[in-house]
């Protein structure tokens, strides 16, 4: 079908929830480093523990800049900053998931993405565009 492969925003609905759980579990949540020896992760670890980061990180910049008021360059830049506390990051977390089940969020077209690392991968060793294709389309 023409859309396989294709995922819609309410698909990634459950896997965003995983995130908030781990985010909101107590004691869970720290700033300054990725992870601790004892399980504690900072906003940038649980989004790579639900393997997510890459789909959910532009999502979650832009309800930050909302709640805060304010503009992060990067997750970590957010989880790290002096005045961002517990309480914000589940805000902003909340307010990402409001606007991915309204339909609001733009998420990054995962079809896409796989093709442009493959394109990146295949660049510099592709000695034209014919061979490119027939590399990224398995043609021989």
């Amino acid at each position: 079908m023409p859309f396989d492969g294709l995922e819609t925003p309410f698909g990634h609905l459950a896997q965003f929830d995983q995130l908030i759980d781990l985010i909101e579990a107590p004691g869970q949540w720290v700033k300054h480093t990725y992870r601790t020896p004892n399980g504690r992760y900072c906003l940038k670890e649980a989004l790579n523990m639900v393997g997510a980061a890459e789909i959910f990180e532009p999502v979650i910049l832009k309800a930050a800049d909302e709640v805060m008021a304010r503009q992060f360059c990067c997750i970590e830049s957010f989880n790290d900053h002096p005045q961002t506390s517990f309480a914000d990051i589940v805000t902003v977390l909340h307010r990402a998931r409001a606007n991915l089940a309204a339909g609001t969020a733009r998420l990054p077209a995962t079809g896409l993405v796989k093709l442009a690392v493959r394109w990146n991968e295949h660049k510099a060793s592709a000695g034209t565009t014919a061979s490119l294709w027939q590399k990224l389309f398995s043609w021989t």
